[in-house]
């Protein structure tokens, strides 16, 4: 999903001097390339004022394409590699266009092994441990995958033990013993990936993750309508002062 500018010198050519012909492709890659930063910074703008504290990895999703003076284009677009995390190309669409989300990394892997149902998606529940953003802790989704041995065979030495699971249900004098167990639709509990915490006294469950049905999304980031009224305000002005700087260097 791409955003891209153009400029057509020709309207403007006439009545100029052969200096400044010379200087259009220059002045016009440097104007587009300064147009299509712009864009991003008022994207980034545009984030923080739709999302409820969006995460670094959020507003680091764009990118900017430069123009050149052999091609006079530049863009502003979703970062489509992401490495280990989920690129922008992923999860930004659904904000700009409404629909349905992707499933993450992790509800694939439940899903593989039977904890979520289809048709279902993972949101955290009262046990879940939260990053400054409201996301799910990363450590305790592993500890999850590993408890449920969602890990695929290449990281098979991920996934929990009999032996681990035994230790870990009895707990030690500092720690309480933690079982998980899972629930599914139409149970008495709500379905979902559930911890019972066992102590001297007794235990209590609570819910790590309680599944829902597919979310749709409505439309909130207007991506094109931020980045073509910037284009539209941005770009006269830059031309004007990249040919500006342009001739005082060629002179």
């Amino acid at each position: 999903m791409k955003i891209t500018m153009n400029t057509n010198a020709g309207a403007v050519i006439s009545g100029m001097t052969d200096i400044e012909r010379r200087q259009i492709p220059f002045a016009s890659a440097l104007a587009l390339t300064r147009t299509a930063q712009e864009i991003h910074s008022r994207e980034q703008h545009e984030m923080r004022d739709v999302f409820d504290r969006p995460t670094p990895w959020t507003l680091s999703a764009l990118r900017v394409k430069p123009a050149t003076k052999t091609k006079l284009e530049a863009s502003v677009e979703f970062k489509d590699f992401a490495g280990k995390g989920v690129p922008a190309t992923k999860f930004l669409p659904p904000q700009v266009y409404g629909g349905g989300r992707n499933m993450k990394r992790f509800e694939r892997a439940l899903s593989l092994v039977g904890v979520l149902p289809p048709n279902y998606m993972a949101v955290p529940g009262e046990a879940a441990r939260r990053d400054a953003w409201g996301n799910m802790d990363r450590g305790q989704i592993v500890q999850i995958l590993s408890y449920f041995r969602a890990f695929p065979e290449s990281g098979y030495r991920a996934n929990i033990t009999d032996k681990r699971r035994a230790s870990l249900a009895k707990g030690s004098k500092k720690r309480y013993g933690v079982v998980y167990f899972t629930t599914k639709p139409g149970g008495r509990l709500p379905p979902g990936v559930w911890m019972r915490e066992i102590h001297g006294l007794g235990s209590r469950i609570r819910p790590i993750l309680i599944f829902v049905t597919r979310a749709y999304y409505e439309a909130i980031f207007d991506f094109h309508y931020v980045a073509e009224r910037t284009a539209q305000e941005v770009l006269p002005k830059q031309f004007d002062q990249a040919m500006a700087e342009a001739l005082r260097t060629a002179r």
